[in-house]
């Protein structure tokens, strides 16, 4: 997995293109797009504190790579993990899930996804206030 994640970050420099500044499926603050390319998605966001996506699922899947600060990410039914510099998640094809910032802290993350994106409701406060577990690495 940590081979993945490398060689996709490498290969980022290559295929990236500005994005736009705000989408309709982000809320809580400001999220802003900083690459994208059309192969895939290789997105690198940065989270306000308390910004976040809407619930939503990938059909191949996506990867969560922190780069800066804190993640929270929630899978639908399972509880919320946190994650800080240099920790990765995986998210299965059609698992729902949202991801972004902590309530109180800002995070910037690299979003590796391919497939089509399906995107649902908000995340409400008491889902995104929900006290995280943390991701312990092997």
């Amino acid at each position: 997995m940590r081979r993945i994640l490398v060689v996709a970050v490498a290969g980022l420099a290559g295929l990236l293109a500005q994005a736009p500044k705000q989408s309709p499926n982000f809320t809580g603050g400001e999220v802003t797009p900083v690459t994208e390319n059309n192969t895939g998605t290789i997105v690198k966001f940065h989270f306000a504190p308390g910004a976040r996506t809407k619930w939503h699922s990938h059909s191949i899947g996506q990867i969560i790579l922190v780069e800066q600060g804190v993640a929270h990410v929630q899978i639908k039914g399972r509880p919320v993990v946190e994650l800080g510099v240099g920790q990765s998640y995986y998210v299965g094809p059609g698992e729902v899930h949202w991801h972004g910032a902590a309530p109180d802290r800002d995070g910037t993350q690299f979003n590796v996804t391919r497939g089509e994106n399906t995107w649902l409701g908000e995340v409400t406060e008491e889902e995104f206030r929900a006290k995280p577990t943390l991701l312990k690495l092997p």
